[in-house]
Formats: C-alpha cells, structure tokens, sequence
C-alpha cells in the first residue's frame, strides 16, 4: 500500500485469533493492526486487515507476510481442531494494486425522511462499488436499537442513491446518527481503509 503499510484479504474463521507477521532480513516479527474491517467481494465475504510495518522504528521493507491463528479457546474444541493454523508466506504486490474509492461530495435531504447520497464517478474500473451505511437498527431479541453497518453494492456507474432514514421515536438520542462513505474493491483488494470519511446526517 505504501512503504509502511500493507493489507492483507483472508478468510474468517471466527475460532481463531490472527496475527500477521513480516520477514525482514530473515527475522519474523508481528505488525500492529492499523485498521480491520468485513467486506463483501463477488466471491464472498472476506476479513480485510491493515498492518504497520514500520511501528517501532522499522524502516526496511518487509520481503514476505505470514498469517498465523490461534484456536481462541482450546478447551471448548475436540483434540483434531487445529491449535495453530497458519498460511504460506505472502509475497507483498505493488502499492498501485489498492483502489481508490470515490468520495462522497453530498447528502441532500429529499423530504423529512429520505436523503440522497452522491458521489464522484468511480475511477479505475472497479470490480465492485459500495456505499457504506451506518444507521441505527433495532435488535429485536435484545429491545434495542443499536447502530449498524451496511454494505449497499451500487452499478460502477451510479454516481447517486436514495436512502430512508430511520425516524423511530424509540432511537437514543445517541445513536441517531446516519453515517455514509464509499468502498470500492478491484482484483482481490479494498481501497486503504485509512482514508475512509463518513459524511453524517441527522434524521
């Protein structure tokens, strides 16, 4: 991504607790998770991590990645689970492999309940466009309403889309709050998770 960081798509087994780690000059050390996040490729869902490899005053680039999961709780597994589950090591690609998402340039409020979201025409042929939203959903099992992230996928041409905002008189005051960015992915990346900036708005 650039000299310091790097990101790294896997798949998510939820058992386990991961580390990446870098080889620099034949020595493994673990890297410092920057950002996290679940995102939706065309071939499913896939754990995007982004990692410092220049934390603690590192400045050689590192030749190879390794992820490594730890089965987060032992006791609660049969003998045969792994303990320790491990990739091959991951040869880091160009920094012009990430994409650039489009930024949103405006929410306009249509009526008291609906806004539309805009943003700039999508660059580099994406695979896939999102718009992100974060609004409150109401969790039945708990009684609760409780923010929540969604993933919209939107055409690679759309530059625009409505969304209902929601208006419950039961919704905390603090957690009103509607939150929109963009995401894009192309050829098994996400665009830096870093530069993200969510636009609010008030129901």
């Amino acid at each position: 991504m650039d000299r310091c960081t790097y990101q790294v798509v896997r798949d998510h087994d939820s058992r386990y607790v991961y580390a990446v780690s870098a080889v620099v000059g034949g020595a493994v050390r673990e890297l410092t998770f920057q950002k996290e996040a679940d995102v939706r490729f065309s071939s499913g869902w896939r754990k995007v991590t982004q990692v410092d490899a220049c934390a603690g005053g590192q400045h050689q680039p590192p030749t190879e990645l390794r992820v490594t999961g730890k089965l987060d709780n032992p006791d609660g597994y049969e003998e045969w689970v792994p303990r320790t589950i491990r990739s091959n090591g991951i040869e880091p690609a160009a920094a012009s492999s990430i994409p650039k998402a489009p930024s949103i340039t405006s929410v306009d409020r249509i009526d008291a309940a609906t806004v539309r979201v805009n943003w700039q025409t999508p660059q580099g042929n994406p695979d896939l466009v999102m718009l992100m939203e974060r609004k409150p959903f109401y969790i039945s099992e708990l009684g609760l309403w409780d923010p929540y992230t969604f993933q919209r996928d939107v055409p690679s041409d759309a530059t625009s889309a409505h969304r209902k905002l929601e208006r419950n008189a039961a919704i905390p005051a603090n957690v009103r709050t509607h939150s929109y960015w963009m995401r894009v992915t192309k050829n098994g990346f996400v665009n830096d998770l870093r530069t993200e900036t969510a636009v609010d708005v008030q129901p």
